[in-house]
């Protein structure tokens, strides 16, 4: 009930103080799959969010959540807290649960906000561990730089990734670098495709 309420508010506010383009919507995978997007501050959930009409969960650091307040609401708009150091048992089973039960699950695989450039960071492989163990396609976001409000914000969906040529192998060290090796080529890949379409319309608009 709380999200179906304050859903509509936080679209409102989007669309006013933090507008945004998102390309590439015809990639998007109509059944469950985990998304995966670079991450500058902690709008970009919300830009996640506004790409579907229905719910989204997400993984948040679990230090978000400590408050009783916060935890209600954040756990109400679809947040699965995570500890962001060691093996979270907990989160992997509830992210799992999510995927089987034919919701989306976002993460920002770099783990931390990016402070430094719009370069995409290091990556945990987390999220081609729920992608592998739910069977799910993995869809890449890339946003061109930190948000600013009043500012517009250029986001592209790029192709699926799909694992399923790797199903039936153990998951183990030398497959969890080998399919994060493969979400980062993807994100980057998708990097490269917006800033070429974003350099390509700067300059004919110049013309």
């Amino acid at each position: 009930m709380f999200y179906k309420i304050i859903r509509p508010i936080l679209m409102l506010f989007m669309l006013i103080f933090y507008p945004r383009k998102i390309y590439g919507k015809e990639n998007i995978p109509k059944k469950n799959h985990v998304v995966v997007c670079n991450h500058f501050g902690k709008i970009d959930v919300f830009f996640i969010g506004s790409m579907y009409k229905g719910k989204t969960y997400f993984l948040a650091k679990h230090e978000l959540l400590d408050k009783k307040l916060h935890n209600k609401v954040i756990r109400s708009l679809g947040g699965i807290p995570v500890q962001r150091d060691g093996v979270d048992l907990d989160c992997i089973r509830e992210g799992l649960k999510v995927l089987k039960a034919g919701y989306r699950l976002a993460i920002f695989p770099e783990g931390r906000r990016n402070f430094k450039n719009d370069e995409l960071q290091e990556l945990k492989p987390g999220s081609a561990m729920f992608a592998f163990k739910a069977k799910v396609p993995i869809l890449p976001v890339i946003m061109e730089k930190k948000a600013h409000v009043f500012r517009k914000a250029n986001l592209l969906v790029g192709k699926p990734v799909y694992l399923d040529e790797y199903f039936g192998r153990p998951y183990n060290t030398e497959l969890s670098e080998e399919l994060n090796e493969k979400v980062r080529v993807a994100m980057l890949e998708t990097q490269a495709d917006l800033r070429a379409m974003l350099k390509d319309k700067r300059e004919k608009k110049k013309r």
